[in-house]
């Protein structure tokens, strides 16, 4: 913060007794966020408060302690429990702010694109049961991707893999692709469903036979580790995947096949019911036409007998009044 001296500068000023003095803004603790982030944020807020820096350098030291170990995903759930969750409880920490999985996976692309560039997957924005839902309605299988920032292989990954043009293709080509990011409730959901033995992992999911409306997903295969690192042999041993269980996509296929030959049939049907309803109508306005027709006609020719009737008879009436007038002279 800058001090402000006698005509004044940038800070808020507070008066005394004498010359106002510039002092710094107070620190406010971190709004919570998730369980990673949130931890760090609060260890970062605690070792800037006077007094507490040492404990920054220690809070560093260890940080950079369980990264080179792969245990800082490990520990920063845990901490967010145990230390988060009571301050949040008391009214020290805001709550976390509720993020939907539509604007969870947007996060994560913007972020995505800003530290690797914009070569990926198309990353679908949605939750898990969502991803598995339009993968079965594509007739593909879901290929996740088990995320971990804190874990000291993800950029790597990322980096080598994610953001390699062949792979984002192939991926496009063949599966819906979902990110299961640590960072997020579903992704934690996810990756403790799956149990993957280590980070970070690609899963192949296929929605489970029954479940309907994306509940419920059968682990076909994983590549894991340093597999990823080599784009080719992942990339071979998604293939090799996809022609395993061929089965599953040739069925979901025919399923699709039948389900919109079921949709046609509806339809044609549909349309011929329209297209009688409409020929019958059609009808009826003919026969109400013709009938009206018919009517007009006979009160028609009904007028005329009756003109016709009528002048016969003036004529004779008038006939009859000349013979008349003849006969008196």
């Amino acid at each position: 913060a800058a001090r402000s001296g006698g005509g004044g500068g940038g800070g808020e000023a507070h008066g005394g007794g004498g010359d106002p003095a510039a002092r710094p803004p107070a620190r406010q603790p971190p709004a919570a966020a998730g369980s990673g982030a949130g931890v760090l944020d609060f260890l970062s807020y605690v070792g800037g408060l006077p007094g507490f820096s040492h404990l920054r350098l220690l809070f560093v030291g260890l940080g950079r302690l369980l990264q080179r170990t792969g245990l800082l995903s490990l520990v920063l759930p845990v901490a967010d429990l145990l230390l988060l969750t009571p301050l949040r409880l008391l009214g020290f920490l805001a709550p976390p702010p509720r993020e939907s999985a539509a604007e969870a996976a947007a996060r994560f692309t913007a972020e995505f694109e800003e530290l690797h560039g914009e070569t990926h997957p198309r990353f679908f924005r949605g939750s898990c049961s969502e991803a598995l839902s339009r993968a079965r309605r594509e007739a593909k299988f879901c290929l996740v991707y088990l995320h971990s920032a804190a874990h000291p292989a993800a950029a790597s990954t990322c980096d080598e893999l994610i953001a390699n043009a062949l792979f984002a293709a192939f991926v496009d080509e063949n599966f819906v692709f979902w990110v299961a990011d640590d960072a997020t409730a579903d992704g934690r959901a996810v990756r403790q469903a799956l149990r993957p033995r280590e980070l970070p992992t690609l899963v192949v999911l296929a929605q489970a036979e029954g479940a309907g409306r994306g509940r419920g997903a059968q682990a076909l295969a994983q590549v894991a580790g340093v597999r990823l690192r080599d784009v080719d042999g992942t990339v071979a041993a998604l293939s090799e995947t996809l022609q395993t269980w061929a089965p599953l996509l040739e069925e979901a296929r025919e399923e699709l096949t039948a389900r919109a030959v079921d949709r046609a049939i509806i339809q044609e049907q549909a349309s011929e019911y329209e297209r009688a309803l409409a020929e019958d109508q059609a009808r009826e306005e003919a026969e109400v036409a013709a009938a009206a027709a018919a009517e007009e006609a006979e009160r028609a020719a009904a007028e005329a007998a009756e003109a016709a009737e009528a002048e016969a008879a003036g004529a004779e009436a008038a006939a009859a009044a000349r013979r008349e007038a003849r006969l008196g002279k």
